[in-house]
Order: structure tokens, then sequence, then C-alpha cells
């Protein structure tokens, strides 16, 4: 648990500085945040557009990320994933990127992974509670837990520096 406050603050404190977090004249270095999709409407549909409480979340993705420029925003083919990146990519006129799910799984991971390698700058991906995990971990991240079902708070940055091992940062972001 300390370590979770910890890092808490140390995000805190890291937005609350008036600067860009990444120096953008080094494209090595950058930021890729990794949500889950906000809460939805209906949990037993394969593809349920969000709740009224999770399109509440995912317009809190404006405040929370606004200090941070972002090249590219990541999201599947489902509708909640897109629902959730929909408010910041109109106020940053920021086009969505569909990365299509595909079985194995590590091919839709791979196609990520790819996406991100090939846009310079930061990059927001909106994944599943299934692919959050992997998509760290793919990325040169460290293992995490797997998500609750229920849990769509959960906000993770990963830094990703040339020649230094990726760090990661895990924090909550929008209404518990």
């Amino acid at each position: 648990m300390c370590i979770k406050r910890f890092n808490l603050l140390a995000f805190i404190i890291f937005m609350s500085l008036n600067i860009a977090p990444i120096s953008q004249a080094n494209a090595e270095n950058r930021l890729i945040i990794i949500i889950r999709h906000a809460e939805k409407a209906d949990v037993s549909a394969k593809d349920s557009p969000l709740s009224p409480q999770g399109v509440i979340r995912a317009t809190s993705l404006i405040t929370t990320l606004h200090r941070t420029p972002l090249s590219q925003l990541i999201a599947t083919q489902y509708q909640r994933t897109q629902q959730t990146l929909a408010p910041i990519a109109e106020v940053r006129h920021l086009p969505v990127t569909i990365v299509e799910v595909a079985n194995p799984i590590e091919q839709h991971i791979q196609h990520i992974v790819e996406q991100v390698h090939a846009v310079q700058g930061n990059t927001l991906i909106a994944g599943h509670s299934d692919t959050v995990p992997l998509i760290i971990k793919a990325l040169g991240g460290p293992e995490i837990q797997a998500i609750n079902e229920d849990d769509y708070s959960q906000l993770f940055i990963l830094s990703l520096n040339d020649g230094q091992p990726a760090s990661l940062i895990a924090t909550r972001y929008g209404q518990e």
C-alpha cells in the first residue's frame, strides 16, 4: 500500500509541475499511457457502449492529462474503447487509431507495440482488462497484476527512455 501511495504522490508532483513531462526535442523519450476502457452499459454484451458513469470517466481524461502532450490515441474495434478516448480525441483534434483485437491475443498485442513504435511522441491506449497487463509487458514494462472486472480507474504511465529500462507509474483517474 505504501508503494501505491508513493506512486500516486510522485504522479501528483509530476503533474503539478508546469513543464511538459518529456522533452519533445528527444523523440526517443516518451510516455505510453495505458488505461482500461471506462465503465460499459451492459456487462453481458460483447460490444456495449459506455454507461453514463463511463462517459464521465472518459471525459475526466481531458483534465487528468491536460499537461501531457499526445501524438496518438489507440483503441480496439469495440465501441467502449473508442468512446473512452472520444472526449480527449475531440479536444486534442487527434484521430483514434483502431488496432483490432485478434486471435491469438499475442498478435493483437504485437500490433499495438508496432503502432506505438510507428509514431514519435506520447501515446494513450485504451485497452481491456485482459490486454492492459500484456501491453505493458510487451512494451518493456514490469509484470502487473490482472485487472479486476469491476476496476475501471487504473491509469498506467510507462516511460520509455532509449537505452534505459522502462519505468512504470500506476495511479488512478476519474471518480472512484
